[in-house]
């Protein structure tokens, strides 16, 4: 299967991450309205704009789901966690010198792209503010209206471990597709409405794997129009969030006889 780039998952992060969960006070998952993931306009939306950068992307896409978790009531504000901290919480090696460095890093970045408002300087912990999930610098508020939404047990199963950034990206996507949709008839994608969630096809492609290793997607070849109409075979994706209320780490192997 496949592993996420956080590869010094200790006790302590378990521990740091329960105890944010607890912090937030969250009963339910987080919410995205759709121009965090897709932009209808041709432009680069949020997501994929996070994503950009190799393991970079991995740090700060996490990092932003994470504290988009914790803000969860006005102001929407993060106070006093050292960087340190956050790279324990998502695992990342050497977290008192390199996690914390990339953490400063991957902050610098989410405010550059004014999806947050950093106070302070490195060296001390960094009050950050929300900003709207858009990208558009206004400030955060929770009535999106129409929302996509990643259920808590992205963290409290500790699938954030698990998952990379990219198939993380792709479940938020598949969680838009699926919407009100059955599984009987799951959702299938032209090029022109992939093209608006801006991943490439590398993502898509590497994600798709490592959500099917993990059982949380299942992918078919269905032929798509009408009985008159020239029928072509498309990929459908039906993604099955209720695994994210099991444990993300695997049953252990039967003892062999």
């Amino acid at each position: 299967m496949a592993k996420s780039s956080a590869t010094a998952v200790t006790a302590e992060s378990r521990r740091l991450l329960k105890q944010l969960i607890s912090r937030s006070s969250r009963t339910s998952g987080v919410q995205f309205p759709p121009t965090f993931l897709r932009d209808d306009g041709g432009l680069n939306p949020p997501l994929a704009q996070i994503l950009r950068g190799g393991q970079g992307g991995d740090v700060r896409l996490k990092l932003y789901l994470t504290m988009a978790l914790l803000a969860a009531k006005q102001p929407y504000d993060i106070r006093n966690i050292p960087a340190r901290t956050w790279a324990q919480v998502l695992g990342l090696p050497e977290p008192e010198l390199n996690g914390a460095r990339r953490i400063g890093d991957a902050l610098d970045f989410l405010a550059g792209m004014k999806l947050i408002r950093v106070a302070g300087g490195r060296g001390r912990p960094r009050d950050v503010l929300l900003r709207s999930p858009s990208g558009n610098g206004t400030p955060y508020r929770r009535d999106f209206g129409r929302y996509i939404s990643l259920p808590l047990g992205f963290w409290a199963n500790e699938w954030i471990y698990r998952l990379t950034g990219s198939s993380v990206a792709l479940l938020l996507v598949l969680r838009d597709m699926r919407s009100n949709r059955q599984p009987t008839d799951p959702p299938w994608l032209t090029t022109d409405q992939k093209r608006r969630y801006g991943l490439s096809e590398a993502t898509w492609t590497r994600a798709t794997k490592e959500l099917t290793d993990n059982g949380l997607l299942n992918v078919r070849r269905r032929p798509q129009g009408r009985d008159f109409d020239h029928r072509r075979l498309r990929n459908t994706y039906w993604v099955h969030t209720e695994r994210l209320d099991d444990p993300a780490s695997p049953p252990a192997a039967p003892p062999q006889e």
